[in-house]
């Protein structure tokens, strides 16, 4: 992971890394993940693309605020948008995992004219069929996210031991990066920003939503979605889903990897994001 530059925009000081020199690709993380995500993707796409990957707020190097009503869907978009309007790229292609994939949805859907292109990996939108819920009970914690005034006091109280549970459902992570992960989300702070952040999603944004859907309002930027072909979206229609909300969708199973497309196939997520691009004549 190379350095991180700081910089308030949104009124968040926001960290965040960029590289390579080329059309904008702006990288958003989600959990229990950091902008180090997309480090093995991160140098081949430099080689053709100017990458921006921050760390969104509350999460990584970025600032905690202490505000449970400062994690919606809106304001993580907006921080997204104003970054990319402080480094002066006017034109980009969003991409988005886990927590950040509503994030560069709502970025795609409100800046038709600025974003090109979004790409999704392993997720499937909200608004659209009955919630997915994984049959193996391995989000459990949904649920616990929404019980305020306790989980924020039993997730502080032991951060190392909470996160570390999953984590430990990624043994393609290394010693070294479980312990940087563990010491990234131990950080004060960050435990509330990701309750709130989980709390906010799980009890706002269905409805955002649902509502965008019955207005026939859909995306009408290209998409792209990848998904792992062992993952938790490996048995789901991913692009019916896609294609409920929007105009011009194409995309595959990953083989060989779970939810963390880019980090367990970082040679094929790098392909996947390339030849869309090319497919949008993008230089």
């Amino acid at each position: 992971m190379g350095e991180a530059q700081f910089v308030t925009v949104n009124g968040v000081r926001t960290a965040y890394e960029t590289s390579g020199s080329g059309f904008p690709l702006l990288l958003l993380h989600g959990f229990p993940r950091t902008r180090r995500t997309w480090e093995q993707i991160t140098p081949a796409l430099s080689g053709r693309f100017t990458v921006v990957a921050p760390d969104r707020r509350g999460y990584g190097d970025s600032e905690r605020i202490p505000d449970p009503a400062a994690y919606g869907l809106g304001a993580m978009a907006a921080d997204g948008i104003a970054l990319m309007d402080h480094l002066g790229h006017e034109r980009f292609v969003v991409v988005g995992h886990d927590k950040g994939a509503p994030t560069a949805r709502r970025i795609a859907a409100d800046l038709s004219e600025r974003v090109l292109g979004m790409v999704q990996i392993d997720s499937t939108p909200q608004g659209v069929g009955a919630e997915r819920r994984d049959p193996g009970g391995r989000q459990w914690y949904f649920d616990f996210f929404r019980q305020r005034n306790v989980a924020e006091p039993i997730v502080n109280a032991v951060p190392e031991l909470f996160f570390g549970l999953f984590l430990d459902r990624n043994p393609h992570l290394s010693p070294e990066e479980r312990a940087f992960y563990v010491e990234m989300f131990s950080r004060p702070g960050t435990a509330d920003a990701v309750i709130w952040d989980y709390r906010l999603a799980l009890e706002e944004d269905p409805d955002y939503w649902r509502a965008e859907v019955a207005a026939g309002r859909k995306i009408t930027v290209p998409v792209l979605s990848i998904w792992g072909g062992s993952g938790p979206s490996a048995n789901a229609d991913v692009l019916g889903a896609w294609r409920e909300v929007a105009d011009d969708v194409r995309g595959w199973p990953v083989e060989g990897s779970a939810h963390y497309v880019q980090e367990q196939q970082p040679e094929a997520t790098v392909a996947a994001i390339i030849g869309f691009t090319d497919e949008l004549g993008l230089p």
